[in-house]
């Protein structure tokens, strides 16, 4: 999404505008296949582009769907994600380094919001999906799902690759 920064009037730029799923192709975190995270919506961007003097100020927010596996029972989980955006742009001959993650520089008149959108995308998915707190998750020995069905299988049942640890004596 490239603006040029003259098109920016003083009442600012209202960008509103829907960007499809191929526009995150490069965000490994969002596989296409079936399997692992995927991408179940539209990205809405909602953005608003303020100048003063040659920076600019980028607010909004974008708003997603993923579909995911819950960590603990493996049912698809649909989350509804709204990232906030605040970022500010100096031109390059003005700022020396930029350590702030909300604070960008761009050369010439046209600032090139895709990264740092793509980026937050990035940084809001979830490390780990549960379809909710209470999940009982999976049987370790039959698979079975025990959010929706009990099984036979012994309480105590232990794993046998961890039947040596308990041999040994601290």
């Amino acid at each position: 999404m490239k603006i040029s920064v003259s098109d920016i009037r003083d009442e600012g730029l209202r960008i509103h505008t829907h960007m499809g799923p191929g526009w995150l192709d490069n965000i490994p975190e969002l596989k296409s296949g079936e399997e692992g995270t995927r991408l179940a919506s539209d990205i809405d961007v909602d953005l608003v582009l303020t100048k003063s003097l040659r920076e600019v100020t980028v607010e909004g927010s974008l708003g997603f769907s993923i579909e995911a596996p819950c960590s603990r029972c493996l049912e698809t989980v649909r989350l509804d994600l709204k990232p906030d955006i605040r970022l500010l742009l100096s031109p390059a001959d003005k700022v020396k380094d930029v350590d702030d993650i909300d604070h960008e520089t761009y050369r010439g008149d046209e600032v090139d919001l895709d990264d740092y959108l793509r980026g937050q995308i990035a940084i809001s998915l979830p490390v780990k999906v549960v379809c909710r707190e209470d999940c009982k998750g999976l049987c370790p020995n039959c698979g079975a799902n025990l959010n929706r069905e009990t099984c036979d299988c012994e309480k105590d049942w232990e794993d046998p690759r961890f039947a040596a640890l308990k041999k040994l004596k601290i």
